[in-house]
This record gives structure tokens, C-alpha cells and sequence, in this order.
């Protein structure tokens, strides 16, 4: 199938526009979002991140290409050298993080999940909405803000910039080109991951807000 993101992007767009919508991301739009809560987010974020980029080292080692494993395995450091930068400003060199929430964790799983016992392309649609669903609400924010003083600005200008843009873009031709080729069971179980993915975003800016914790 060509344009295979498109496609699965028009039908995810209640997912999207469910996003754009919570209060954590009105709230860090315009810098009302509460100190302790942006920080229980980066601490969250640490600990995705930290899986995160394994799995997509996993997942880059299964394609093709020698490109397509080069975007991966760099993207997998890039998150270590931008990611560590980004956290230190926020958390003031802090080490000592509150576990994984219940929600950071069902979504780690889950990609450790698609990276291991997926297919390749089920694994490649899972690990895309990270790169997508940040970029189009970076792009949001900074669409929506009048100023520059919003104390989340280095966050916002991570994910809202031109840098960023152009490796989601490489994301998105990578996976289209491998759903090109798939058949209609493979696209199936590809759209069923980009939409789990999708709503575990949702999930864990939301669980976030509510600084979720364990109930026992």
C-alpha cells in the first residue's frame, strides 16, 4: 500500500485530536502546567526512553536496508545524547526517579512486545507514533503560543522544530515502504499497532497529569 501513514493517520485522527485536548497539553501550551507535574512527566519519560531506544535499536536491526538499520541505530543514540540533556535541564541533575507508572510500563511492555514477538512491520507501525504524535503536537504548541516565555520552551522547541521534522519524516518513508510491499493481513496487524501505540500516547501524557501512582 503507498502512502501507508496517511492513510492510518486520517483514521487515527480522533486519537490526535483526544490528545491536543487533555490538560496536560493545554497547560504546557501556555505554561500554566504545574512544576511538579511537568517533572513527573520527565521522570516517566526517562524511564520509556530508556527501553525506547532499545527497542528500536531491535527493531532496526530487522530491516533490509542498511539505511534503514543505520536511521534506527542513530536515532537510538540520539535519544541518549538530546533526551539526557533535555531531562538534566528539567530535573536538575536528579538520579533518583519514582518508578515507572502503571501506564510507562504497560507501554514499554508493549513495544518490547511488537520488537520482539511482532512482525518486522508490526514492530516498525508500533514504534512510529513516538515520532509522529510528538511532532504534530510540538508543531501545535508552537503554532498556538504568542510568546517565548514559557518555562517548558526548551521541551517545546525539541519536538516542534525542523531538526526533528526531518527524522520523522525518514520514519514515516521507512515504514511506508515496507507496507508497500505487505499483505492486507500484515497491514491489518501494522494499523492495529500504530493504533495501540497511538492510545498509549494518549495514555501516558494523560496518567502524567494525574502523577499516577500504584494503587497497591
Amino acid at each position: 500500500m503507498q502512502n501507508w501513514y496517511t492513510d492510518v493517520r486520517n483514521r487515527t485522527e480522533p486519537i490526535l485530536e483526544a490528545i491536543r485536548q487533555l490538560e496536560f497539553i493545554k497547560e504546557l501550551s501556555d505554561g500554566r502546567l504545574p512544576q511538579d507535574i511537568f517533572h513527573y512527566y520527565i521522570a516517566q519519560d526517562a524511564h520509556y526512553l530508556a527501553f525506547y531506544k532499545k527497542v528500536l535499536a531491535a527493531v532496526g536491526i530487522r530491516c533490509d536496508r542498511e539505511e534503514d538499520v543505520q536511521f534506527f541505530l542513530h536515532s537510538a543514540t540520539g535519544i541518549i545524547e538530546v533526551e539526557n540533556a533535555l531531562h538534566g535541564y528539567f530535573l536538575g541533575g536528579r538520579t533518583e526517579l519514582p518508578p515507572p507508572s502503571p501506564s510507562c510500563d504497560y507501554y514499554v511492555s508493549y513495544l518490547c512486545r511488537m520488537a520482539s514477538f511482532g512482525t518486522r512491520e508490526e514492530a516498525l507501525a508500533a514504534v512510529l507514533p513516538c515520532f509522529t504524535i510528538y511532532r504534530e503536537i510540538g508543531d501545535y504548541i508552537l503554532a498556538k503560543q504568542k510568546g517565548q516565555d514559557n518555562p517548558y520552551q526548551e521541551w517545546i522547541a525539541t519536538y516542534g522544530g525542523e531538526e526533528f521534522g526531518k527524522s520523522v519524516e525518514k520514519a514515516i518513508e521507512i515504514v511506508d515502504r515496507y507496507a508497500a510491499n505487505a499483505p492486507e493481513q500484515i497491514l491489518a496487524k501494522m494499523e492495529a499497532a500504530f493504533v495501540q501505540s497511538s492510545r498509549l500516547e494518549w495514555l501516558f501524557w494523560e496518567s502524567a497529569y494525574r502523577k499516577e501512582q500504584w494503587a497497591v
